[in-house]
């Protein structure tokens, strides 16, 4: 065999760790009484759809639309879809049509087919068949994902088979208004009339996450501004809180400069309770998911004031910072706090994902990269994903076996960090 049958062979033999998921539970996932055209156009291959000319009112609208004929929805985007197939996001979905549903891509013969052992699959799922412990365990030889669920809430014991969850740092940053406020009083039992009751709630809230068995805070403000935090001042962070006292409860939330202030603040408060905490820190960087938004806001570069203040905080950088991996690269080598995440990149282009990760093997210590974080919110798209990683990653270590960096041997060694060793470090795993 060649060094990347080999890998490959390898590879596709180790049980992984996922650091990055958005998967709903299972129980919820049976409830839902969406067809597959309407699930699995819930993320990612949408986007390239729109790109490629699908009016995203149609995508939005009708083509999710399960209650209209699938074949009549499926006419809307036929067109769109052959045009973006080719795509990361295109190939995960083919993939995942072969290797769960034994059909040979995802097209006008099979669409229909699909749909029926897609809607087979959730029925049986509701008898007791788990579809989840098919995709996850017995196909992709997953151990364990990290997944975000809604609210931020904890992953229940039955589920823990499956996943384990993150804190979500932008829920505890600023409140919309008054009736937040509130709520988080009677969530936390802090009576709130001040930035630093505010900042002791969200302490209080990240504690009890942290408790139940969060691993990680999560960002992912770069969606809405730069991920550059400077060090603010209380007393100017103070007053734009206190404008959200001087308004109605229910008013709108506070103007984009007000509330950056704010979170200036907060971020550094809850990084410096993640210090204490010994709890690492996922952020989004690179490319948003979605189509019209300010890439520059999410470069990691902005980062580095976080990285130099937090010296003992384990940051976990996501993406490979697509297309920043050449500067992800330069600082996961200059901090030792800084590591580099894999999920969704496989995704957003393979072949950027496997030049990336040949760079970070000359260039960043080989305990410091994640190889993959499946980042879905449908169950079936992890499938695609993992394959595809792990054809990746065989191809970037043959490259360097072919370059004589290092050996099968070596380079077999090194997929054990990528897929498993490195993420249950970096996230504390246990268990």
């Amino acid at each position: 065999m060649t060094p990347y049958e080999t890998l490959r062979q390898h590879i596709d033999s180790l049980t992984i760790v996922d650091t990055h998921e958005h998967l709903q539970l299972e129980n919820d996932w049976i409830k839902l009484e969406e067809d597959v055209l309407a699930q699995w156009l819930t993320h990612y291959f949408p986007y390239d759809m729109v790109s490629a000319g699908l009016p995203a009112s149609v995508y939005e609208g009708p083509v999710r639309d399960s209650s209209k004929p699938l074949r009549e929805r499926w006419k809307m985007v036929e067109p769109y879809w052959a045009a973006a197939r080719n795509t990361g996001y295109g190939r995960a979905l083919d993939i995942a049509a072969q290797g769960i549903y034994g059909l040979p891509r995802v097209d006008g013969s099979t669409i229909e087919e699909l749909n029926a052992r897609f809607l087979a699959a959730r029925k049986a799922a509701a008898g007791g068949k788990s579809h989840y412990r098919y995709v996850l365990k017995e196909k992709s030889r997953i151990e364990v994902s990290v997944t975000y669920l809604s609210g931020s809430r904890p992953v229940p014991k039955e589920d823990r088979a499956y996943f384990r969850n993150v804190s979500a740092m932008d829920l505890f940053l600023v409140p919309a208004n008054g009736l937040e406020i509130e709520k988080v009083s009677a969530q936390t039992g802090i009576r709130i009339h001040s930035l630093d009751d505010w900042a002791a709630a969200a302490e209080k809230r990240i504690d009890a996450d942290f408790a139940a068995g969060a691993v990680a805070l999560k960002t992912a403000l770069a969606y809405e501004r730069p991920i550059h935090y400077p060090k603010t001042a209380y007393a100017d962070a103070e007053r734009e809180f206190n404008k959200i006292f001087g308004a109605p409860p229910d008013a709108a939330p506070l103007a984009a400069e007000s509330r950056h202030i704010v979170e200036n603040y907060m971020v550094h408060r809850i990084l410096a309770h993640a210090d204490r905490l010994g709890m690492p820190c996922q952020i989004h960087t690179g490319i948003q998911a979605g189509n019209g938004n300010i890439l520059s806001n999410s470069n990691p570069e902005l980062l580095i004031n976080l990285f130099l203040e937090y010296s003992n905080v384990t940051f976990d950088i996501f993406h490979i910072a697509y297309p920043w991996w050449h500067m992800l690269s330069a600082l996961a080598k200059n901090f030792q706090n800084v590591n580099i995440d894999m999920c969704w990149a496989h995704i957003i282009s393979p072949e950027a994902s496997v030049r990336a990760l040949i760079e970070y093997l000359d260039s960043v210590p080989a305990n410091k990269i994640s190889a993959f974080g499946g980042d879905y919110n449908f169950i079936d798209g992890v499938y695609g994903h993992q394959f595809m990683a792990r054809e990746n990653v065989a191809k970037a270590l043959a490259a360097k076996v072919a370059d004589g960096a290092f050996d099968v041997d070596r380079a077999k060694e090194v997929a054990h960090w990528l897929f498993i060793d490195n993420p249950k470090r970096i996230l504390k795993l246990k268990g």
